[in-house]
């Protein structure tokens, strides 16, 4: 039990390992992002080791040189096919409509492990993006709605009703109209 229970503390470390040397937009260490994310799912009751695990590995396979092989090595199989669920990794050079309309599609078949570390990882990125400029949160706030719906049912509906509110708020802000109507999606 004590092993399992490492399994998060382990995660962490190789994050940080991982992540070492790469910074976000606002330039903060990258590691910070999905520390974030695992701490946003512990606030939200989350205390699954694996799903906390994949949310500090969510981007290393995607972000970082640390492959498939290394990350079976130290977790096992489980946690590398969470967090292969959690990887956008296509052709690059992709538009930012192609990645969402894959992002979509591959949402509708997420387990509900990866939907939490979704949610999560979404909520992060919305409270984060203020150093965007407007156009980059307006267009990531609505794929934040788009994405809400194709993450239905969703595992934890406070933690989705965050997401969208959170997106709803940005979209208000910046001043576009079509977050009256978001504003008003039932959960």
């Amino acid at each position: 039990m004590e092993q399992f229970a490492e399994i998060a503390a382990r995660a962490r470390e190789v994050c940080e390992r991982a992540h070492a040397g790469q910074t976000r937009d606002d330039g903060t260490d990258y590691a910070t992002h999905p520390h974030a994310v695992a701490e946003l799912l512990r606030e939200h009751g989350i205390d699954d080791q694996p799903v906390l695990a994949a949310a500090y590995l969510h981007d290393v396979l995607e972000d970082t040189d640390f492959g498939e092989d290394q990350l079976r090595a130290e977790f096992g199989d489980d946690i590398v096919r969470l967090v292969k669920e959690l990887t956008n990794i296509g052709p690059p050079g992709r538009s930012f409509a192609d990645k969402q309309t894959a992002l979509l599609e591959h949402a509708r078949r997420m387990s509900p492990r990866a939907k939490l570390v979704k949610l999560a990882d979404r909520l992060h990125n919305l409270t984060e993006m203020v150093a965007w400029p407007d156009w980059k949160q307006k267009r990531y706030a609505q794929a934040a709605l788009e994405l809400l719906e194709a993450l239905r049912p969703w595992p934890a509906a406070t933690l989705a009703e965050t997401v969208r509110q959170t997106a709803v708020d940005c979209l208000t802000r910046l001043g576009d109209s079509s977050a009256d109507a978001a504003g008003s999606t039932n959960s």
